[in-house]
């Protein structure tokens, strides 16, 4: 790597590290998990777009200059490299989101050592646009989208269907048609004999860069990406894809992946936190069975992962909304930290300042006033309050996730996929 890349790559990692503390109060444990061995596949969790820029600056210092010198590569979404996705990134203020969108970091990305990877089933619309045009030209979207498609899209961009259906497809990668076309979709609503056209496509496009990866592993290099390839759409650790396999298949036999968990304290007043958790790493995956390498993956991430007062909080207003009870600070703290104590009795890990009445005091109030602030409870006197949230459902759209529009469900599944390992761990309400 040339000295002015890793230059480049140092100075990233400086300014991820700042911004992120400058924004979020970052614990990170088990860095002495991590060997620093080459042929690693450092397997993060997903439930941000932040995971990869607050977890890149305490591994790249822990393994030193090979890291920063390129020893770690990235391989980031496919939709990272293309035009928009800083928009996408930065939906508000609405006019930086326009002054973002011509913006592409694909080439610089590439430059620094990411690598994009590529998803069959499911991409926003504006991808599907792209594919189409290179693949069939700039022809009307009546001639490769389905109506049912084309309909849902002019009414979300407020124009008549008719006029859609015949533009090009090169207008509709205007700002005009943006925020229309950002929902994720799958090839089905693509007309034959186009889709058959882009699924070959990307099948070829897909195999191309799991060998480029398996090339890059074999050079000694590291990879570090989500796994699970999206957010977490509910709070619970989505399924391991197939390209970890496939990769394990195109790999160096003594390829170790390293765990990394992501937990965000985020249901809060105060600066939210961000618990980076390293795991034991596991040894020679590719000569397990893929269900069980699958289970090992995400046992590790839950068995690492703090509890914090966002998860935790989430249980106990869920127990006072079934009960319908009205509730103290005081009682909440109480019944906060009795339960934290239980899950560090049990060997899992926790927020410290959840195991303390005095530091848990500030923790829980913060988390009240942000749960009342949402409307998911109201004061019925000086420090008391009763719930009065609904379900803990959340119907999310494919692609999108429902930590912004509902924060106590997606915290409580949370809470439940963290309870799941092991069995035997006391309730939310200890």
């Amino acid at each position: 790597m040339s000295y002015l890349k890793f230059l480049a790559r140092t100075a990233i990692v400086i300014l991820f590290s700042f911004f992120s503390r400058l924004f979020f109060d970052i614990q990170v444990s088990g860095l002495e998990n991590d060997p620093g061995t080459p042929h690693t596949y450092l397997a993060i969790s997903h439930k941000r777009d932040l995971d990869a820029i607050v977890s890149i600056p305490p591994i790249f210092f822990h393994r030193g200059l090979r890291a920063l010198a390129g020893g770690i590569q990235f391989a980031l979404r496919a939709d990272t490299f293309e035009k928009g996705y800083l928009a996408r990134l930065l939906p508000r203020p609405r006019w930086l989101s326009r002054l973002l969108y011509p913006i592409s970091v694909g080439p610089i990305l590439r430059w620094l050592g990411a690598h994009p990877i590529e998803q069959l089933s499911l991409r926003s619309a504006v991808e599907w646009v792209r594919y189409l045009l290179h693949l069939e030209g700039d022809v009307r979207a009546s001639e490769v989208f389905t109506p049912v498609f084309l309909h849902e899209v002019a009414a979300e961009a407020h124009v008549p269907y008719q006029q859609l259906a015949g533009l090009h497809l090169s207008r509709l990668l205007t700002w005009r048609y943006y925020t229309a076309l950002l929902p994720f979709y799958s090839p089905d609503i693509l007309l034959e004999p186009a889709r058959r056209r882009v699924e070959r496509y990307l099948v070829q496009h897909i195999k191309q860069e799991l060998n480029d990866l398996g090339t890059l592993l074999w050079t000694g290099n590291s990879l570090l990406t989500a796994p699970e390839g999206r957010l977490s759409p509910v709070g619970t650790l989505s399924p391991i894809t197939s390209g970890l396999h496939r990769l394990l298949r195109l790999g160096p036999a003594d390829l170790t992946i390293l765990p990394i968990s992501l937990m965000y304290d985020f249901m809060t007043t105060e600066r939210p936190a961000i618990f980076i958790d390293i795991a034991p790493p596991i040894l020679r995956p590719s000569s397990l069975p893929g269900h069980e390498l699958d289970s090992r993956l995400q046992d590790a991430w839950r068995c690492s992962a703090h509890f914090t007062c966002t998860q935790l909080g989430s249980g106990f207003l869920v127990e006072a909304n079934r009960a319908h009870a009205t509730f103290t600070l005081d009682e909440a703290v109480d019944a906060i930290t009795r339960q934290a104590l239980q899950l560090v009795e049990a060997g899992r890990r926790v927020d410290p300042r959840l195991l303390q009445p005095h530091t848990a005091r500030g923790r829980v109030q913060a988390f009240l006033l942000y749960a009342e602030q949402r409307g998911l409870i109201r004061p019925v006197a000086p420090l008391t309050w009763e719930p009065v949230m609904g379900d803990t459902f959340i119907k999310v759209r494919p692609g999108e996730t429902g930590y912004a529009e509902a924060p106590l469900a997606y915290a409580w599944n949370e809470l439940q996929d963290l309870l799941s390992y092991p069995s035997g761990l006391p309730s939310p309400q200890g």
